[in-house]
């Protein structure tokens, strides 16, 4: 997907069928360092939910998702990703010829030690669906990132 004003997009899920993940552009917020600020926005009936998350130039996340949809390299047990911060962990699990995926976002709320967590867990249909995620997170964290070089 793409948003005209922010750029491209990577959703997870389907509206209107239970609560989907939106991934906007990341932003760098100290020039040429490696901190990405990623925005994600969780929604559905009952939720609406947006918080940044940090990941230094992505904490191996395209990599993870490469993994899993690696055929030749069969797996189990779950997987686990977080972002270097905590803000975001993603889960993997096969489950009859389906991949799993929980989604777990945390925050902290601001000036106070309290934290708040929302987790949400996904259906794919195999490795083709986490060759797709790796390429949509591959152009959503090389986007911004060309764009300030």
């Amino acid at each position: 997907m793409y948003d005209t004003h922010s750029g491209p997009v990577v959703r997870v899920g389907n509206p209107g069928q239970g609560v989907h993940l939106l991934f906007s552009a990341p932003t760098r917020p100290y020039g040429n360092d490696p901190a990405l600020d990623m925005p994600i926005r969780v929604k559905g009936a009952w939720v609406d939910v947006s918080e940044m998350v940090r990941t230094l130039d992505g904490d191996g996340l395209i990599e993870f998702f490469s993994s899993l949809a690696d055929e030749s390299s069969p797996w189990n047990e779950p997987r686990t990703w977080q972002s270097s911060e905590e803000g975001l962990k993603i889960s993997a699990q096969r489950s009859g010829g389906r991949i799993i995926l929980t989604w777990g976002i945390r925050a902290k709320v601001a000036e106070t030690e309290s934290t708040w967590y929302f987790e949400t867990v996904t259906s794919h249909r195999g490795e083709r669906a986490m060759r797709e995620f790796s390429e949509a997170f591959q152009d959503l964290l090389s986007w911004k990132s060309q764009a300030v070089a």
